[in-house]
This record gives structure tokens, sequence and C-alpha cells, in this order.
């Protein structure tokens, strides 16, 4: 035994180095981007047809948020979409807290400041041309009530570990993906016609949210054969 009654003290230094108590060096970039109080988001996943008509009974999977295993095929919710052709999730999500320059001209930009948004990430699988697609969407809620896209929209096909983690790039205004046999397949198989991220009240407690989106699918795919 010791002289503090315990019989491990070679094990566990006396002294702890003070410098590892000290703070980690400010980061810029970390300033930028921090996590907020939970807040309930409700999502609304609305599906048209080519002819703007209601998509009913489609099958959707809905990740919220991008955690290390949003990715994984089993993360996120399934739905249905409903004879409107909207499917509904209610989940309890951490919004980020971000600060980024409103969206203007490029004049305008020289001279505004960041100002504070509220993000999140929503990625939304969809079945075309018999294989699922997972798309990720990033809204921004700024505080003067608007609700933008500040990052691109990103597109993974399923790799063979079974995680959608094969990124789509986009080339020339279109995501393109090469299938097994040569098959040339442009994706995600719908365009994202409007998003929105706004909360239920303007005040300073901000709880519930709402998470709006639109995708009108494309019509059935023309298979292109290209040479391997």
């Amino acid at each position: 035994m010791d002289e503090y009654g315990v019989g491990f003290s070679r094990a566990v230094p006396r002294h702890i180095p003070f410098w590892a108590a000290y703070p980690l060096p400010y980061s810029y970039d970390l300033a930028q981007y921090s996590v907020t109080a939970p807040v309930t988001l409700d999502v609304l996943v609305t599906v048209l047809d080519p002819d703007k008509t209601p998509a009913a009974g489609l099958s959707l999977r809905v990740v919220l948020g991008a955690s290390l295993t949003w990715q994984a095929a089993e993360e996120g919710e399934r739905v249905l979409t409903e004879a409107d052709g909207t499917a509904h999730v209610r989940t309890v999500v951490a919004l980020d807290d971000r600060r980024h320059k409103m969206p203007t001209n490029f004049f305008s930009s020289l001279v505004t400041s960041r100002e504070r948004t509220q993000h999140v990430q929503v990625a939304v699988e969809m079945e075309y041309a018999g294989r699922g697609w997972l798309t990720a969407i990033d809204l921004d809620y700024f505080e003067n009530g608007s609700s933008t896209q500040l990052d691109p929209m990103r597109v993974f096909g399923r790799a063979a570990n079974g995680r959608f983690t094969d990124d789509i790039p986009l080339r020339d205004g279109t995501r393109t993906a090469r299938l097994p046999k040569g098959v040339v397949l442009p994706v995600p198989g719908f365009d994202l016609t409007s998003a929105t991220l706004e909360p239920e009240s303007a005040g300073s407690r901000k709880t519930h949210w709402t998470l709006r989106l639109t995708l009108t699918r494309w019509p059935a795919p023309v298979v292109k054969h290209v040479g391997v």
C-alpha cells in the first residue's frame, strides 16, 4: 500500500503534466460549426411523378444528420408516400450552428459579414432503374427567416460492402453512374423542386422545426451501353 491507501501507485503517475489541462488552440473553422440543443423535427417529403401528379405508395428511406453511420443501408426510417405523395418522419435532432454569408451577388458578398445559420443534413434513398440511390441535401436557416442550400447536393450508390459510399460526382451538370456490363445511368432519378427548413415559431425558443422537400421523379431511364 502507498500513502493514499491503494496498491497501484506505481501504475499511476503522481504528477500529471500541467500541459494536459491546457485548452486546444483556437480554431476558426471549429468556431463556425457547433451543435445546438436537440429539437423536434418534422420531415415532409413530397414526391411527384413526371406528370406532376402525386406518387402514392412509393417507398423511401429518410436519414437525418451526418453521424458516422449515416451511409449505412439500415440507417434512418423507411416510409411510404401517402395518397398526396407525401411521407412524414418525426424525430429529435441537434441542428448544427454555423456561420455563413447570405447568398447574394459577387460585389455584395465582398462587404457582407457571416451570419448565424441552423443547419441540418437530410438524405433520401429512392429507387431508380431498379437500384437504390442515396441523395444528401444540406439546408441552412438564416435568422432573417430564409432557408437555402449552401452546399451542393450529393448522390451515392451502394458499394460492394453494402454502404452507400459510391460517390457519383457532378460533371457538366449531370451525375452519371457506371454500372456493370458497360451500362451508363444518369442519377439520382429525380429533380429537387423545393427545399425549406423553418422553425414553428419566430421566437428565441425554436424547439420545433419543419423540413420540407419536393422531389419530381424522372421518366423511366433510357439505358446506354459504353465500352468497358
